[in-house]
């Protein structure tokens, strides 16, 4: 197996023990820098789309995916990436093999080296590494807004050690102070770096340059953050007034007055799993010794996530530092019985610290100055559980050092706002992690035995350590985990499952969260629970409560406060599994009266809210599927931009097809196929459609079951047209036929009129001419009764493919063209876009390749303005193998590029074919 150095902490540099491996610019570098920043770890595929996609990952991204990966194994060789169960990919290295890794190891023996010489050594071994800004060449998102910042914060950290440590041995101050101005005018906000060039500017007997920096520091704080400079630079400042010689951080440590004080730390996590990028953001929040103001830490996360298992198990990590007192309390602001108040809560504390009983004032503001006094000059550790609110924390607070930390279902973001609080929010545990803690739980034998249902476990308890805890509890009791997922898989019992008693429950848990919402915020989170899908947009959740989107907006947003919702994108919340089951629970006992008029109205929305969309793409489509549905009584959106609709539906489409789904299963088969139908251009733009078979399978069913027949006759339709793009011409065919004899047997007859052109279509791409030749006619025909404009020109089209499948391609070139002059009169780019590519097809079989280039490159122009990317990328895969014919390989390969590139991103299997075909020039 081949060896590989990997260096990220600047421009790109992949080597081999071959040579230099070149490994394509774009998405595959950044694919293989997240696997290599994971090294030898499973990276699930859905973290893997999110950083490799940050902004928005493609429809198929698990599809997607795999090819990527495929690629990258095809050019690192077997061996160095391996696919997990339950999903994800591991790549295998030596850690010393890759910078990033080299350089964090250096720091870890730096910190731990047992003298200044030896840390300095590692300290300048480390450094040695950095070869400019980080991921310089990649051009990521997610690696310059997430990783590259905290790689920055380590590489100051460890430099301003370094120049700490040689002013400390006796380096001669003038070798540091040009380094360190350049420093400071690089980062200027960075107290550290300035306290250093002070000190050395000093030492080297230069105190008018270092009272200058000083006072440009001073500035610097004052303007851009709108602070002072902490104690340590202030009294340094202080020392080169009065020409002392102490080097910063080298003041005498504070002694306390007590020798020993409170350990009220609750007992740590026995089985604590994870959370090592958590523990690793809470030590870089620690102050150092010299910092006068408290630090405090808001860990903040919805019922069930672990935020007091991660703030015990931190504390105990770090109570070493706080060796005065070590202060808990349990605020009780979720669960049985009243929140405790900050009076109750001051006179716990003044109690635990010592303070006698009749000591204690009785008004709070007294009691809050009390506290303060008595911490003052002690290194104190407080952790403050399950607050309600910022007003119940802010009593409690000290007023000089220490660190609190504090856990809330709510975001205190008051605390963040007023008292500088780091607000920090604790998520759910990734799939890994999830299925590390449920194998500490019921031994890892049991999860080794049966992979797959160790990760259904894991996302049926939507990846909460509470239900993960509760779950391991019932398997120790079950036969296997199969058969906790069989207990799990009713979603209607799977909140009694995960039930221990007692108040151990994700239900008791969510219901506490659920009595301390306002009168809005209730009312929205249980029409929520009536909603057919996860996510939902602002505008179908004012839709859905039947309120002004600005109430909709206020109550969302004490929801997304209270970790009940989650806000994906602008304007876009989700509720993950359990929580959104428990608000189905509450919607059911408290929505009985209007729950039908709720979903009908939310159903009505969508319809219309589709519709719109689709006919902004699509204008000259004829929508008679409507009929009877009339226009709801809420207003929907309108789209004046083709671009406008595209992003609506890539941000509804998931949405809509879990609504369409509901409503097939739940007695509305009208809704479902027709919103089904409304999704049609759309899904044909952007989605393979082996994914549609299953989806309009299931909207025909519903339909028949429902005495749907119109709907019948439209589902047969998309399905015959679905196995038509799939090459199965026969099969389609059986399914225009059974389409029109529905539309014959109701009247409709542009349903007639649309399944007869498809008829002709398919029949001609059987060989059989002459019955093409006879649809055709009798398309015409009924398009000419039904006065739809554009009837003559898909007619056309299809006697065009009819002759072109008997291989008559002048007739069909003369079928083609008649067929564009007519659309371009009606203005219709759209269908004229499919048409110019049949007319290149046809010109390129007649070995005309100039007019068939110049098809093809019409077409592509037209699917571009649309935003029709994967049928620009099918077309230009056409143009390549034209090219490839007419003599042109060089341009060719950009051609065909370009199309695999896009087709890839889909996850269209014509992409396969593509890369053959580049593979072969």
């Amino acid at each position: 197996m081949l060896s590989y150095e990997i260096a990220l902490l600047g421009p790109w540099e992949f080597r081999a023990s071959t040579g230099e491996v070149t490994i394509p610019a774009g998405r595959l570098r950044v694919l293989l820098a997240s696997l290599v920043l994971s090294a030898n770890q499973t990276v699930s595929v859905d973290v893997l789309a999110e950083q490799v996609w940050p902004e928005r990952p493609p429809m198929r991204a698990r599809g997607s995916m795999h090819t990527y990966v495929g690629r990258l194994r095809k050019l690192l060789g077997p061996g160095v990436i391996h696919t997990r169960p339950g999903g994800g990919y591991q790549l295998t290295i030596a850690p010393d093999r890759v910078d990033v890794h080299r350089f964090r190891s250096l720091l870890t023996r730096a910190a731990q080296a047992p003298s200044p010489a030896e840390e300095l050594a590692s300290l300048n071994a480390a450094l040695e590494l950095w070869r400019g800004t980080p991921f310089a060449d990649l051009y990521s998102t997610w690696l310059d807004r997430d990783v590259a910042p905290r790689l920055v914060e380590e590489w100051l950290a460890a430099t301003g050690r370094r120049l700490e440590l040689e002013l400390d041995v006796g380096c001669p101050p003038e070798r540091l102070i040009a380094e360190l101005r350049e420093l400071t005018d690089q980062y200027p906000a960075q107290e550290a770096l300035w306290a250093l060039l002070v000190a050395a500017l000093h030492r080297a007997g230069r105190r008018a340059e270092a009272l200058e920096a000083y006072r440009r520091v001073r500035v610097v704080l004052r303007e851009e953050l709108g602070i002072e400079p902490g104690e340590a630079l202030a009294r340094l400042h202080r020392e080169v007034l009065l020409d002392g010689h102490t080097a910063p951080g080298k003041e005498a440590p504070v002694v306390p007055t007590c020798s020993a004080g409170p350990r009220q730390l609750p007992h740590d996590i026995t089985r604590f799993t994870g959370r090592d990028e958590e523990l690793a953001g809470l030590d870089s929040l620690l102050p150092d010794e010299s910092a006068q103001a408290p630090t405090i830490i808001s860990l903040d996360g919805p019922a069930g996530v672990g935020k007091t298992a991660l703030a015990v198990h931190w504390a105990h990590r770090r109570a070493h530092r706080y060796p005065d007192a070590q202060l808990y309390l349990n605020l009780r602001g979720y669960g049985p019985g009243d929140p405790v108040t900050p009076e109750a809560a001051t006179e716990t504390m003044l109690r635990a610290l010592g303070v006698a009983s009749e000591l204690i004032p009785g008004d709070l503001d007294e009691r809050s100055a009390l506290l303060r006094s008595t911490l003052s000059g002690h290194r104190a550790l407080i952790l403050l559980d399950n607050a309600r609110d910022a007003d119940q924390v802010r009593p409690l607070l000290p007023g000089v050092g220490g660190l609190v930390v504090v856990t809330s279902r709510n975001q205190l973001r008051g605390l963040s706002i007023q008292d500088g609080a780091h607000r920090v929010t604790v998520r759910r545990l990734p799939g890994a992690d999830s299925v590390r803690l449920l194998a500490a739980a019921v031994g890892p034998d049991r999860v080794d035995e049966d992979p797959t249902a160790a990760s259904v476990v894991v996302k049926q308890c939507d990846h909460l350590p509470l239900a993960l805890v509760i779950v391991a509890e019932r398997a120790q009791r079950a036969g296997s985990l199969a058969e906790v997922v069989a207990a799990l898989e009713d979603e209607q019992a799977r909140l009694d499952t995960l039930d221990a008693g007692e108040d151990n429950s994700l239900r008791a848990a969510l219901a506490w969260s659920y009595r301390a919402l306002g009168p809005g915020a209730a009312a929205m989170f249980r029409r929520l629970g009536l909603h057919p899908a996860n996510d939902i947009g602002l505008d179908a959740a004012a839709t859905l409560a039947d309120v002004p989107v600005a109430t909709a907006q206020a109550a969302l947003d004490h929801l997304v406060a209270a970790h009940l919702v989650e806000q994906r994108q602008h304007r876009r919340y989700e509720l993950h599994d359990l929580v959104r089951l428990y608000a189905a629970e509450i919607a059911e006992q408290e929505c009985r009266t209007d729950r039908d008029t709720t979903i009908r109205r939310v159903l009505d929305w969508y319809l219309y809210a589709a519709t719109n969309a689709d006919r902004a793409l699509n204008p000259h489509r004829r929508r008679e599927f409507l009929e009877p549905y009339g226009p709801p009584e809420r207003q929907v959106p309108e789209f004046a931009e083709r671009s406008a609709s595209t992003r609506w539906f890539e941000r509804e489409f998931d949405c809509l097809r879990s609504v369409a789904c509901w409503a097939a299963r739940n007695g509305l088969a009208g809704y479902a196929w027709r919103i089904a139908i409304t999704m049609t251009t759309f899904f044909d733009y952007r989605i393979p459609w082996p994914d549609g078979v299953q989806f309009y399978g299931a909207h025909h069913a519903a339909a028949r079951a429902s005495g749907e027949r119109k709907g019948e006759g439209y589902t047969l339709n998309s399905l015959g047209c679905i196995h038509f793009d799939q090459g199965s011409a026969e099969l389609s065919r059986t399914y225009f036929q059974r389409a029109h004899a529905v539309f014959e047997e109701v009247g409709h007859r542009f349903g007639q009129a649309m399944t007869t052109g498809n008829l002709s279509m398919v029949h001609g791409q059987l060989g059989q001419t002459e019955l093409a030749r006879q649809y055709a006619a009798e398309t015409l025909r009924l398009y000419e009764d039904l006065d739809y404009r554009r009837g003559p020109a898909m007619a056309l089209d299809n006697l065009g493919m009819a002759h072109a499948a008997a291989g008559e391609y002048e007739r069909a070139v003369e079928c083609f063209q008649r067929a564009v002059d007519l659309l371009r009169d009606l203005d219709d780019p759209q269908t004229e876009a499919f048409t110019l590519l049949n007319l290149g097809k046809a010109y390129a079989r007649l070995a005309d390749h100039p007019r068939a280039v110049r098809a093809f490159r019409q077409s592509i122009v037209l699917h571009r303005t649309l935003g029709n990317a994967r049928w620009e990328a099918t077309v230009l895969a056409d143009l390549g193998e034209v090219l490839v014919d007419a003599g042109h390989p060089e341009h060719a390969r950009v051609v065909l590029g370009a199309a695999l590139a896009t087709l890839t991103e889909f996850g269209d299997p014509r992409a396969e074919q593509v890369q053959d075909g580049l593979a072969a020039l």
